[in-house]
C-alpha cells in the first residue's frame, strides 16, 4: 500500500467496513481507479443497478493483512 494515496487507503478500509456498499461517484472515482490500477479491486458491472467495485484476491489478501494487523494491536 506504500503507492497509494491517503484518500485511496481510506477509502478500500471503507470498502471493506461496508462490504462494498459503496456509490460511486465524482467524489470517489478516482480514488477507485488508483485502487483498480493497484489491483485491488475490480468494477463489475451488474444487469440491474450501480456499477461497483469488487476486491480481487489481491485485495482479499490485503484485507486479511489489515484485519490482523487491527487484532494484533
Amino acid at each position: 500500500m506504500n503507492n497509494l494515496s491517503d484518500s485511496a487507503i481510506a477509502l478500500f478500509r471503507l470498502h471493506i467496513e461496508r462490504m462494498g456498499k459503496i456509490d460511486v461517484d465524482d467524489t470517489n472515482r478516482a480514488c477507485f481507479h488508483e485502487l483498480e490500477h493497484a489491483g485491488l479491486v475490480l468494477l463489475g458491472r451488474p444487469f440491474i443497478g450501480e456499477p461497483r467495485y469488487y476486491l480481487t484476491r489481491a485485495g482479499s489478501e490485503m484485507k486479511l493483512e489489515m484485519t490482523c494487523t487491527k487484532e494484533a494491536v
